[in-house]
């Protein structure tokens, strides 16, 4: 008896989870190194521009150059997507370069990124007024993540993936 295995939207959005631990593991790190290093009182920065360039420093750019270097590796694959028996290949079926891998992963990662800025703006305004311009962010970091699902759902792929001239496909579909 032969089962067919779900769909890879299915598997690419559980192989992003396990991903996500991942991440959570280093921000946790970073947490703890922050809460060591100044005694467990470290010092509020003085804008939300340095706060954003701080996590973007941090967080952001650690997590996208991991994404892309794993990705444009001999296992074509981050740990989730290894996970689930996934890997990125290119349009001819062959690893991605590092420079695809990583405009791939910047695009994925934007509104995330667009998200911290909403945040941090939201942190430092108090009760004053948002600027207008903020909403423009916040709209990117809820948007284009729904757009991202329904293609996923629709077609296989991500307007990341096609932006960068790569699939995600299962294990067996790549030559070794």
């Amino acid at each position: 008896m032969v089962t067919k295995s779900p769909p890879i939207a299915i598997q690419r959005i559980l192989a992003f989870g396990v991903d996500w631990l991942v991440i959570l593991v280093w921000a946790g790190l970073i947490f703890g190194v922050v809460m060591a290093v100044t005694a467990g009182n470290p010092e509020r920065p003085s804008s939300p521009w340095i706060s954003q360039a701080m996590g973007f420093v941090l967080m952001t750019l650690p997590v996208v150059l991991c994404f892309a270097v794993l990705e444009s590796s001999v296992q074509k694959a981050t740990l989730g997507k290894r996970v689930f028996g996934l890997k990125v290949i290119d349009q001819t079926g062959q690893r991605t370069s590092f420079g695809s891998s990583l405009f791939r992963n910047a695009i994925k990662f934007a509104p995330w990124e667009s998200g911290h800025i909403v945040a941090n703006q939201f942190v430092f305004s108090a009760d004053a007024e948002i600027a207008s311009w903020v909403y423009g962010p916040m709209v990117i970091s809820f948007i284009f993540p729904l757009w991202w699902i329904v293609s996923i759902f629709s077609t296989g792929r991500t307007p990341y993936d096609r932006a960068s001239c790569t699939q995600v496909v299962h294990t067996d579909q790549v030559p070794a």
